[in-house]
């Protein structure tokens, strides 16, 4: 096996960069989710559940990094946690490789998070209109938390379809056969 390339998105965009697109695309997503959902349902709002919902935008960041978890079950003995502070103030929580695993099963693990968490607060938007704007609130949120996994699938969507992903300190390593 050899490098075929190393991918390390913070590193390549830059944290302020990629601060700026995460906001840009929570007010995107939340401004056009809403105005839609507003639009075809024609409902008043209610913050009956204001509480709930506060609640909710705590633990959005650990419940999607339980579904990249999930996803990763197979591989949960080559799974490694790790904490990090960024900005004095920020947890971060890492779930670190310690063993390359196939490529579509890591874009898979990148993707679950967002294909679930997004489809559930799209249809809470749809079903209980009352509380649409929470969800839509929720959907921006969490459509922020996932940019860094869209970009690395973006990344990784190019490498060989048989290459296997290593994480190290320097970021992805796209790793390949030594015949390709």
């Amino acid at each position: 096996m050899h490098c075929w390339k190393t991918i390390n998105t913070v590193s390549e965009y830059g944290i302020v960069r990629l601060t700026l697109l995460a906001v840009l695309t929570f007010v995107s997503v939340f401004c056009t989710s809403y105005v839609m959902t507003s639009l075809q349902l024609r409902a008043p709002h209610t913050d009956k559940y204001l509480l709930f919902f506060f609640i909710a935008v705590l633990l959005l960041y650990p419940v999607h990094k339980a579904i990249h978890y999930l996803a990763l079950l197979k591989y949960r003995k080559k799974i490694k946690f790790r904490w990090k502070i960024i900005f004095r103030i920020v947890p971060i929580m890492r779930l670190r490789l310690k063993e390359p695993i196939p490529k579509n099963r890591y874009v898979l693990a990148l993707l679950t998070p967002f294909l679930l968490l997004n489809s559930a607060f799209l249809a809470v938007a749809i079903f209980f209109p009352l509380y649409s704007h929470y969800a839509c609130l929720l959907l921006g949120f969490h459509s922020s938390i996932c940019l860094i996994d869209l970009l690395n699938v973006k990344n990784l969507w190019h490498a060989p379809a048989n290459s296997l992903i290593e994480e190290t300190p320097k970021g992805y390593e796209i790793l390949v056969p030594a015949g390709v």
